[in-house]
């Protein structure tokens, strides 16, 4: 406990009247001058007596005899921040510590010794930056106490773990949001993964890392989940990908006809977080999620190809959950990149997109994907690749290549670990 007090300096050196006006006189208030703030301002005010932390103000005044710098520093008892150094000196109170901090323009807090040693000084460390930026090492302590120069971070006003860095020249602060929070205090959370995306690339602290695939925490209608976004090109571009979906080709959990397509339950959101594996997921970004680009992806024995649909939608929901077809335009090329040099299809049909399905639902149709046939109408079709699929061939086949009844490139029946992603 300790009462409330300024500590003052003057930085830069004072510059002495020119000749014209160096009388006697002049000269002795030109050397005096300087000395007079320093010392005044190191004598306590009794108004601020009753205060038990001292408090920081702020004043730059410019004059012929240098910068004349008003600080005050907040006292937090037996508390200890550890970041690098800018010197070191022994002291006998904490106003000749607060002013050698005041003194070097690298300074932004000290950590003071709690108790006088035998010498009956006090060790007194000068700190290279404050507590508000490094609160992961700013701890309690038994021997020594922290102070920090007031700034607008005092009062904590950046929301969800965000870090506030003081502009210590013009009082201004601004909040480092954690992932998966945006605004002016952090007081949002973000949607997406582009949106995550395009935050890090904004935020020079993490901008080096952008590219990494890392978890972050969305905001879904108000419900917080954490997903694995995909920021590096890893085969449909860069710019934050948002999974939605992962089948198992093997699987009849999203076969075409299951209720996961048209309902809003979600399926072990914990697959989620995992990437590129063989766990099974549908999240809530199935229908909370706007996007203009899908990102599809197939992993057949252990090799993933990815393509890529442009297409706008409010989520993928709104695109599947009514059954109504709706066609893209990549073609049987395209489709059969997801399959490699084994693909194949039939030649005629050539039906693509979404809820693709012939005359008879019997046979092969796809929620997302290509439907093909041998003869010139899609009554029958027996070939498909795609997502969420079944029909006759193999009415198992979930996700994947499946083709009988003359196929271009032979009869297949290859299942895949399906992946999808939207932007």
């Amino acid at each position: 406990h300790f009462s409330r007090l300024q500590v003052s300096c003057i930085r830069g050196e004072a510059k002495y009247l020119t000749s014209a006006t160096r009388s006697p006189l002049n000269m002795f208030f030109g050397l005096l001058y300087p000395l007079l703030f320093e010392v005044s301002a190191l004598i306590p005010d009794p108004v601020f007596s009753q205060e038990s932390n001292p408090v920081y103000r702020e004043g730059n005044l410019a004059s012929s005899t240098g910068t004349f710098l008003r600080r005050t520093f907040i006292k937090h008892e037996f508390q200890y921040l550890n970041v690098p150094l800018v010197g070191t000196v022994v002291v006998s109170d904490v106003f000749d510590c607060t002013l050698e901090c005041l003194s070097n323009p690298f300074c932004f807090s000290v950590n003071l010794v709690a108790f006088k040693g035998a010498h009956g000084k006090l060790w007194c460390e000068l700190l290279s930056s404050d507590k508000f930026r490094n609160s992961t090492v700013y701890k309690g302590n038994k021997s020594s106490h922290h102070f920090a120069i007031e700034s607008p971070c005092s009062s904590s006003p950046c929301q969800h773990e965000a870090a506030c860095v003081t502009n210590y020249k013009d009082g201004s602060f601004g909040c480092r949001c954690a992932k998966g929070f945006k605004g002016e205090y952090c007081e949002k959370g973000i949607g997406s993964c582009k949106e995550a995306y395009n935050l890090f690339k904004m935020d020079v602290f993490v901008s080096s890392r952008s590219n990494a695939s890392q978890l972050v925490p969305l905001d879904l209608d108000s419900k917080p989940i954490t997903v694995l976004c995909q920021m590096g090109d890893f085969g449909c571009g860069d710019g934050g990908w948002t999974p939605l979906m992962k089948i198992d080709g093997s699987k009849a959990t999203f076969h075409y006809d299951s209720h996961y397509w048209s309902d809003k339950n979600q399926y072990n959101i914990l697959g989620g977080r995992t990437g590129f594996d063989s766990q099974e997921t549908k999240l809530p970004t199935y229908w909370n999620t706007p996007f203009s680009k899908i990102c599809l992806g197939m992993k057949i024995s252990g090799q993933l190809r990815f393509i890529v649909i442009n297409k706008q939608a409010n989520s993928l929901y709104s695109l599947i959950a009514d059954g109504t077809y709706r066609a893209t335009s990549l073609g049987s090329d395209e489709w059969k990149k997801l399959i490699g040099a084994e693909g194949s299809l039939q030649l005629n049909c050539n039906k693509e997109g979404f809820n693709a399905v012939g005359t008879s639902s019997y046979y092969s149709k796809a929620r997302i994907g290509y439907i093909a046939n041998e003869k010139i109408n899609c009554h029958n079709c027996d070939s498909r690749i795609g997502f969420g699929t079944g029909g006759y061939p193999d009415n198992s086949t979930t996700c994947g290549n499946v083709a009988a009844r003359s196929p271009d490139n032979g009869n297949r029946n290859i299942k895949a670990m399906g992946y999808i992603l939207v932007q």
